[in-house]
């Protein structure tokens, strides 16, 4: 198995090594941007501080200088592994997306570009070809497949259409191996639906696409191919975005009602006592218990952990994220699956046939011989990578 794992974590960045401590990557252009944009929000906080001094309590301008301190969140998307001990990763910030390289042995991050046009994912690297493919995300919602040289100053898209395309891995003979799914809009243009994820390949030199595998009931993700090709994927149940009738949510949605009107009620007293009094009616705890849960950022989506029974939980030191119904399986050439694991939210496969998974709270190994060791214990672990 090779000996380092890197792991993205509510978009931050760590790389695990066998017999030395846990070590997390920042981006150095990352902090400069943060910095840079909070001095812009220092400027303009003492800009309007006169004006608001005749219009607020004493309290509220000292909550507002409060939330001009606060720092733009910077999230690594994707990593992949280049040669000599390098990494690649793109990094999103609020309309911004860029690509860097890092050098780990040196401690040096080089900034490939950066843009606010789209924001580019999914990354994989060939060393025979020297192109990196990925993904581009446009503000319109479509995501396109494209490829890049490592010093090339942007990608250039290889796939069209009104679809979302993700997760390219390269295989043999300069294909690709992605998940693809066609989706719809409204009037105003806006995605209201989608359909299941299916398994293309696509060969870049004949320009064809081919569907390797579908299923109308599941999503079928991150497809990788191993030296033999037998095809690895994330199966999971597929639901429909657009949503039908559903009588027992309608139900649920009628009994929380007057929860959702205290609650209303609440925000309300709450903001009238800080605006007079600086201080809320319930202690930081409190608070803190009623606020929204984090959410995962895997596949396009940002997901809420599943609330499983702990009773059930394969790992009760690193519980699953993700039920069951998450499976990484192998199929052969006759297209028949085969569940390797279960509560799979991402993976990674080796050259060697090495599989490493994530269900969210710890990372796994599965051998070549099918055995499933735990590797580390993580917290919201979004994707995994072999490292060297």
């Amino acid at each position: 198995m090779p000996k380092q794992i890197a792991y993205l974590s509510q978009g931050r960045l760590y790389l695990h090594c066998e017999g030395a401590p846990l070590k997390e990557i920042e981006s150095e252009f990352g902090k400069d941007l943060q910095q840079r944009r909070l001095q812009i929000q220092r400027k303009q906080a003492m800009k309007n501080r006169g004006i608001q001094s005749m219009t607020m309590s004493p309290q509220m301008l000292q909550q507002q200088e409060q939330q001009a301190e606060a720092t733009s969140p910077i999230f690594i998307t994707s990593l992949c592994a280049l040669p000599h001990n390098q990494l690649l990763y793109s990094l999103e910030s609020e309309d911004m997306g860029g690509l860097f390289r890092f050098d780990v042995a040196r401690d040096v991050e080089t900034r490939l570009f950066h843009n606010t046009e789209f924001q580019v994912s999914y990354l994989d690297f060939d060393p025979e070809q020297n192109l990196i493919a990925c993904t581009k995300a446009y503000k319109t919602g479509s995501i396109n497949l494209a490829t890049m040289n490592p010093d090339a100053i942007r990608p250039q898209d290889i796939t069209e259409g009104d679809s979302v395309d993700l997760a390219p891995r390269w295989i043999g003979k300069q294909a690709l191996v992605y998940q693809s799914a066609g989706v719809s809009r409204n009037d105003n243009g806006y995605i209201i639906a989608r359909a299941p994820f299916s398994i293309e390949k696509f060969d870049p030199v004949h320009r064809e696409v081919k569907t390797l595998a579908e299923d109308p009931k599941s999503d079928l993700l991150g497809p990788q191919m191993d030296a033999s090709g037998l095809l690895y994927y994330i199966r999971r149940p597929y639901k429909d975005r657009q949503g039908t009738f559903n009588l027992l949510q309608a139900l649920k949605d009628i009994l929380f009602v007057p929860l959702r009107l205290v609650h209303a009620i609440w925000g309300f007293f709450n903001s009238f006592t800080m605006l007079f009094t600086g201080k809320p009616l319930i202690t930081a705890d409190t608070k803190q218990a009623m606020e929204s849960p984090q959410k995962l950022k895997a596949w396009g989506e940002a997901l809420s952990p599943a609330k499983l029974n702990k009773k059930h939980q394969q790992d009760t030191e690193a519980p699953s994220l993700v039920p069951k119904t998450w499976e990484l399986v192998r199929q052969g050439i006759q297209g028949v699956p085969e569940v390797l694991a279960t509560s799979v939210l991402a993976y990674d496969l080796a050259a060697d046939g090495t599989v490493v998974y994530t269900n969210g709270s710890g990372v796994y190994c599965i051998d070549t011989n099918g055995q499933i060791q735990r590797v580390l214990i993580g917290k919201m672990i979004e994707a995994v990578r072999f490292i060297g």
